[in-house]
This record gives structure tokens, C-alpha cells and sequence, in this order.
């Protein structure tokens, strides 16, 4: 009976790529044998009996990380012949090569397809091994991909807090109430950064002589700056709930005079595009027009820089200079829809305090691979005159998430 979807072998020297393979596998639905995670099973076996019914008998894939390491172990080597029995058996690629280096490995002839980690990332490693897990059946009872916890994770729902410093907290949360003046929610937070954070939101409210703390709040399609009111620990079960109010502060969200003007041919609404695409998108300073390009000098440092400023905006500690979806891959991208949520919490964030939108009327984001984002976006801006209707206008595009 198989157990595992994937059997890693690897040197210790090397065992950095599988360990983050092994997560992402985990992250996908899939259960991979990494011997890190399995020491519960390990404790007490013989491990030359249990190894060999693993990579003989209980995986669907075999995964080496081949280098000048792994062809210098005993146990490697263990492995690696256990895998050309079954390989030899059954007649099929159950291999799947992944190499380090050039060195040699007996049994593994340079001609047979593999991946190379020198030339790629260990994401898009997933990414192959993902395409061929899926298109073979039958998977592993842990992969069944509409188990509970598969359902629970694609539901979790998370607001963004953002502190005073820019931090972003991404915290789980419940009972949700937001009316015309105040949000209260319960919040679960889970790590000891998210508690710490809330705990000094809580003496911040309770200290006579504090002052306020002003921080930026992202609940589903919207985003405020708020003022805590009310932070209180309480247990339930043998969870951990806080259960928070806060006070909208719209006033502080002042229009942004230098995004409000019309620079050359760059109106208001240009301009609001040409931010929500730098948002989005990661887009670069827009073209000047023509007369503008042709200009030399000082004048014409001065229009680019100018646009600049435009682009970027001055509101509220908010400095446009690039997309915020790169980076927070790099904190999140493993976990694909945990990453989706918070780049799209955090764009809101962005976009709405930053004065681009008023309000979002359409939002799609989908990570497509490890370098790739798509989006899709419609949004309003605010009404600028009675007899004129708000101005609507859409982004698409692909956000790329490295250079």
C-alpha cells in the first residue's frame, strides 16, 4: 500500500532543497516522505527494513538531489538501489532526478531527464512535480484535495493591521461587524508576533497619558485608518480569542493635493491609473509626452521628477515607489492561497489609502507560477463633480515577482 507521494533522498549536506520541497508539497495537499517529519514513525524501527519498504514500495515518486555528496553516502546509495528495483520492476519513471552538480551517479546515465537546481528554483521544481502528481491517479488518501483541512484552509478569512512602523499583520478572524463609525471582530492570532502586537495595542489604550494610536485596517473589498477602542483577551475552549473594536478615522485619509492636479497631459484620473498600475502591476514611471521627452536639462528632470511625485503620492506616510506583491511573496508564496488573500489585502490597502480608488469593484489575483502574478481589477474614483459620473477605470495584467 502506498503511503507517500513523493520519497526524498538527499545528502544532509543538501538537505536545505528537499526541506523546502518537502513544505511545499505539504502546502499543496501532498504527502512526501522527509525524514525530519517522520521521526515519530522512526523512533524504535529497524531503519534498513522500514527505508527499504519506503523507497521500494510505499511512494508513488522517488525525488534524488543528486550532487558529489549524495554519491559518497552509504545511505544514499541504500536508497538510491531500492529505487532502480522498483524503477526496474515496474518499468516506468518512478526516478525523478533533480541535480545539484555534474557528478556522476551509478545507475542514473547523464541521458535520462532531470531538473537542475542551477538553472532553476525549487518552486518551479514543485511546479513540474505538481503537473505530474496531478495527471496520475490513484493519489494517496492524504492527497485527496477536498479533504477538511484543504476546505478549511481556502476559508480561513484574515485582516490586515498595519502598526504605526508599517508592519503588516495578517491575523485569522470571526463575527465581524463593521457599521457606519466603528469595526469590532474577534481575532485568533497565530504567532507570538501577532499576540505581542495586539498586547500593545492594549496598553496603548489603557495608559493615561499615551498617545493615540493610529493604525490602517484592510477587511475584505475595504481599508480605513482606525484608533483601538477596545482590546480583550479571552479563552474559549482552548483558543486563544481577542475580540477587538476599533473606531474609523476617515478624516485622516485627507485627499493628496499633488495627486489632485493636472500635470502636462496627466489628469487626476491618469494619474490614479498610472499608481494603480506601479500597485499592481510593479510599473515603472509612465513615458512623458513628447515636448516633455525632447526637453534637456534641468526642465526636464524636473517634469520626470515632478510625475514622479504624482505617481507616488504624499498621503498619509503612503510613497508609491513599487508594488507591494513582490516582496510579500518572498514572506508567503509557498502557501498559494494564503499568499493570494494577503497580496490582495495588502493591494487594498495600498490602493485605497493611497487615494486611487474610493471604491474596488472588481479584484482577481492569481499566482500562476514562481515568478508570475495575474490581476485583474476594476475600481471607481471619488465623484470630483455633480454633473460628472465617477470615473471608472480597469488593470490587467502580470505582476512579475522577480526580475
Amino acid at each position: 500500500m502506498q503511503k507517500y507521494d513523493v520519497a526524498l533522498s538527499f545528502a544532509a549536506e543538501d538537505q536545505k532543497y528537499p526541506k523546502e520541497l518537502a513544505e511545499l508539497l505539504k502546502a499543496g495537499g501532498y504527502q512526501p516522505f522527509y525524514d525530519e517529519n517522520e521521526l515519530a514513525d522512526l523512533w524504535g524501527k529497524n531503519l534498513y527494513d522500514y527505508l527499504s519498504s519506503v523507497y521500494k514500495d510505499r511512494a508513488r515518486y522517488c525525488v534524488m538531489f543528486l550532487s558529489k555528496h549524495y554519491e559518497r553516502k552509504l545511505w544514499t546509495n541504500h536508497e538510491r538501489q531500492l529505487a532502480q528495483a522498483r524503477a526496474f520492476k515496474e518499468n516506468r519513471e518512478y526516478i525523478l532526478p533533480v541535480r545539484l552538480d555534474d557528478t556522476e551517479i551509478p545507475g542514473i546515465p547523464p541521458t535520462i531527464g532531470y531538473l537542475d537546481l542551477r538553472s532553476m528554483t525549487i518552486e518551479e521544481v514543485y511546479e513540474v512535480l505538481d503537473n505530474k502528481l496531478s495527471d496520475t491517479i490513484p493519489k494517496t488518501t492524504a492527497t485527496d484535495r477536498t479533504t477538511s483541512s484543504t476546505i478549511e484552509k481556502d476559508t480561513t478569512e484574515y485582516v490586515l493591521l498595519m502598526s504605526e512602523d508599517g508592519k503588516l499583520y495578517f491575523i485569522p478572524f470571526q463575527n465581524p461587524h463593521w457599521d457606519s463609525t466603528e469595526i469590532s471582530l474577534e481575532l485568533l492570532p497565530e504567532s507570538p508576533e501577532e499576540t505581542a502586537f495586539l498586547r500593545s495595542l492594549r496598553r496603548r489604550i489603557s495608559e493615561a497619558f499615551a498617545r493615540d494610536a493610529f493604525i490602517a485596517l484592510a477587511l475584505r473589498e475595504d481599508a480605513v485608518w482606525v484608533k483601538p477602542q477596545e482590546i480583550v483577551e479571552t479563552a474559549s475552549g482552548s483558543q486563544i480569542v481577542w475580540k477587538a473594536v476599533f473606531s474609523e478615522e476617515r478624516y485622516r485619509q485627507n485627499r493628496d493635493p499633488l495627486g489632485e492636479f493636472t500635470f502636462v497631459s496627466f489628469t487626476p484620473e491618469k494619474i490614479a491609473v498610472e499608481r494603480a498600475k506601479r500597485i499592481l502591476l510593479d510599473k515603472k514611471l509612465p513615458e512623458l509626452p513628447a515636448d516633455f521627452q525632447n526637453r534637456t536639462g534641468a526642465a526636464g528632470l524636473l517634469n520626470e521628477a515632478t510625475l514622479e511625485m504624482c505617481v507616488r503620492g504624499t498621503t498619509n506616510g503612503f510613497n508609491i515607489s513599487g508594488s507591494p506583491i513582490p516582496p510579500l511573496y518572498r514572506f508567503a508564496g509557498k502557501r498559494q492561497a494564503q499568499f493570494e488573500k494577503f497580496a490582495r489585502l495588502t493591494s487594498i490597502l495600498y490602493l485605497k489609502l493611497s487615494n486611487t480608488v474610493e471604491e474596488i469593484l472588481q479584484f482577481d489575483l492569481k499566482l500562476l507560477n514562481a515568478n508570475q502574478v495575474e490581476v485583474k481589477f476594476k475600481g471607481r474614483r471619488p465623484q470630483r463633480y455633480v454633473n460628472v459620473d465617477p470615473y471608472i477605470f480597469e488593470v490587467n495584467g502580470i505582476c512579475q515577482l522577480s526580475e
